[in-house]
C-alpha cells in the first residue's frame, strides 16, 4: 500500500474525445487536471489509472435501448444527443463507458480499504444524463452508475450523493427518484437548467423524501451559501446515516467561471469538502468518492480541484494516522 489513502483517478485516454472548438466540454479541461499540474504543492495522493468495465455496469442506471442508441449514434449520422450540447464523436460510446467506469474502480478501492477518499477526473460528465437520454454534455450518469455498482457488489444499504455543480443534477434525480436506498441532494443556482431543480421535487413512491433540491439565487453571498450548505448536509447526514458518500463535484459555481452568477472561491470549495467529510464520517467511516462534473474556466477548474483534493488528501491522511479504518 502506498503512503496515501487518497486516490486520484485520471486517464489520458479521456482527453482524446474531440468535441470540437466550440464545445466548452473540451479536451483542454481534462488535460489541465493532469496529476503533475494539480499536485504541485506536496499534496499526497495515489495516482490510479483505470480501464473500461463491461458496459453492463450501465444497466442499473440506463435503459438498454438508450445504451444501444449511444453505441450506434455516430454510424447513424447523429451529431448531438440533445439539441446542440452533447456532441456525438466516433469514440463517444467507448469514452463514455470509460468515464462511467472510473467511479466503479474508485468504489472498489475504497470499499476494499486501499483508499479512504478518491477523486475521479472524467469526461464526458454525467449528472444531466437520465435513464433514457443524454443532455448538457452528459452521456451516461457516472455517479448514479457508481452508486448502483456499490450496492450490487457490496453490503451497502444507504448511499448519499451530494451534487454541488452549479446546475441541478436532474439526471441523477430522475434515475433515482423512486429509490430510498440513495439519498440525492442537489445544491445549485435556480433557473440555470430550465424546468429542473425545483425544491418541490422530493421523490416518488418509496423514494419520497429521498431527493432534495436546494436552489440558490445567483446573487447569494458565499458565506450565506456555505452556511446553508452546512445546514442541509449536516441535517441530512444525521437523519439518513449514509454508509458511502458520493460527490458530484462541479466547479462552475466558481467566481471566475462565468456560466453562473454564484461566486464561490477556492477556499469555499475547500470548506464544502471539509464540511461534508466531517458531517458524514460517523456513518461512512470516511468512505468517499468524488466525481468531476462541470467547470469550464480552465484556471478556476484547476484551482478548485486542487483545493478540493487537498482536503480529501489531508482527511485521509489524518484519519489513517488516528488509526481509523473500516477493514
Amino acid at each position: 500500500m502506498t503512503s496515501s489513502r487518497f486516490g486520484y483517478f485520471w486517464n489520458k485516454e479521456l482527453s482524446l474525445r474531440n468535441t470540437g472548438a466550440l464545445c466548452p466540454e473540451s479536451p483542454a479541461r481534462y488535460d489541465i487536471l493532469a496529476p503533475n499540474r494539480v499536485f504541485t504543492d506536496g499534496i499526497k495522493y495515489q495516482h490510479c489509472d483505470f480501464t473500461a468495465f463491461n458496459p453492463r455496469i450501465l444497466n442499473s442506471a440506463h435503459d438498454a435501448e438508450y445504451i444501444q442508441h449511444v453505441r450506434d449514434a455516430y454510424k447513424n449520422n447523429i451529431r448531438y444527443l440533445d439539441a446542440r450540447d452533447t456532441v456525438v464523436t466516433e469514440d463517444i460510446f467507448d469514452k463514455a463507458v470509460l468515464s462511467a467506469s472510473a467511479g466503479c474502480h474508485a468504489v472498489d478501492k475504497v470499499m476494499q480499504g486501499e483508499l479512504m477518499t478518491a477523486f475521479c477526473v472524467v469526461r464526458p460528465p454525467g449528472h444531466h444524463a437520465n435513464r433514457i437520454r443524454g443532455m448538457g454534455f452528459c452521456v451516461f450518469n457516472n455517479v448514479a452508475v457508481a452508486a448502483k455498482y456499490t450496492q450490487d457488489n457490496y453490503d451497502i444499504e444507504r448511499v448519499m450523493i451530494v451534487d454541488w455543480d452549479v446546475h441541478p443534477g436532474n439526471g441523477t434525480q430522475e434515475i433515482l427518484y423512486e429509490d430510498p436506498s440513495v439519498l440525492t441532494i442537489s445544491l445549485h443556482q435556480a433557473d440555470l437548467f430550465q424546468g429542473t431543480g425545483e425544491e418541490s421535487l422530493t421523490g416518488r413512491g418509496e423514494g419520497e423524501g429521498f431527493n432534495q433540491n436546494v436552489a440558490f439565487p445567483g446573487n447569494i453571498k458565499p458565506d450565506e451559501y456555505i452556511k446553508r450548505f452546512e445546514e442541509v448536509i449536516g441535517q441530512s447526514a444525521q437523519k439518513y446515516k449514509p454508509e458511502l458518500l458520493l460527490i458530484s463535484a462541479g466547479f462552475d459555481a466558481h467566481k471566475n467561471d462565468h456560466v453562473s452568477q454564484i461566486a464561490l472561491s477556492d477556499e469555499d470549495f475547500a470548506k464544502m469538502t471539509d464540511i461534508i467529510l466531517n458531517v458524514t464520517q460517523a456513518f461512512t467511516k470516511g468512505r468517499t468518492v468524488s466525481v468531476l462534473e462541470g467547470g469550464y474556466n480552465i484556471g478556476s477548474l484547476l484551482s478548485g480541484v486542487r483545493a478540493h483534493c487537498g482536503v480529501l488528501s489531508q482527511f485521509a491522511e489524518t484519519q489513517s494516522k488516528k488509526g481509523n479504518s473500516y477493514v
